[in-house]
């Protein structure tokens, strides 16, 4: 299984402030079944910009490895967007995720139109945008996700995250590509056995694997759109006849 967003390294975001707290962390995600993390510190917002980020990632690195510790660690980044993001891009401090993906990340207040905007930007720059932790932009709808989907966005919620019963929605729909921890500190927001079992039992064990793997995710886009497509509509005709809103729950 691999962890497309964590904040395990130690000493360059939000995430834990030293090295122990990150080998404590790793450990909690291997308990999980996780082998594979990526360490997707934050970039951007004017504050974080990768300072100490290759030096400690080699220490950590080097102590995994004098611990034994049977994973895979890789260098990432959760890129915030906003009105600089061709700037940012165009610095090329940042770290990609197979040099094909971007994780990203919109302000919780961002308008669904300025968010399209925004990604488009990270497209035309050739990368592929993954959207972290989608259940949190209040104002997009799902029309609005589905239309990032056409556009070439991946999206991605987290393990445990906000808004439970919509996180449930759309794995149930097929709109979710990635599940991440973003795990930030041991005990603010960290892994969850409990939450991962209960995922599992919603999208089966074939599904988490899907979720937490790189591999296959063109093909599957490709042959599951007109699925969705055909969903969405059928949920917008319901909406015109009985006046109400698609599933979004704050619980």
């Amino acid at each position: 299984m691999v962890d497309i967003h964590s904040h395990l390294l130690f000493g360059v975001d939000d995430g834990p402030e030293t090295l122990d707290e990150s080998v404590e962390m790793i450990k909690k995600g291997m308990e999980l079944g996780f082998g594979e993390f990526y360490l997707t510190a934050h970039y951007g917002k004017g504050r974080f910009c990768n300072e100490n980020y290759d030096k400690n990632f080699e220490i950590l690195k080097e102590k995994c490895q004098n611990l034994n510790l049977d994973i895979k660690l890789h260098r990432g980044n959760e890129i915030y967007l906003d009105e600089n993001i061709s700037k940012t891009l165009g610095e090329k401090k940042y770290n990609t995720i197979e040099g094909k993906y971007l994780l990203v990340e919109f302000s919780p207040l961002t308008l669904p139109s300025v968010g399209k905007h925004m990604v488009k930007k990270v497209l035309d720059m050739g990368f592929v945008p993954i959207v972290a932790h989608v259940e949190r932009y209040n104002r997009f709808k799902g029309s609005d996700l589905l239309e990032l989907k056409r556009l070439g966005c991946k999206l991605q919620v987290n393990i445990g995250g906000e808004k439970p019963k919509y996180i449930v929605r759309l794995l149930k729909e097929g709109y979710i590509d990635f599940l991440g921890s973003d795990a930030h500190r041991v005990k603010r927001r960290c892994y969850s056995l409990d939450e991962l079992e209960h995922l599992k039992k919603l999208v089966g064990e074939k599904g988490i694997k899907r979720m937490t793997n790189l591999k296959g995710l063109e093909k599957e886009g490709k042959n599951s759109e007109k699925e969705r497509s055909s969903s969405w509509i059928f949920d917008s005709f319901l909406r015109s006849v009985f006046r109400g809103t698609w599933v979004r729950s704050d619980s």
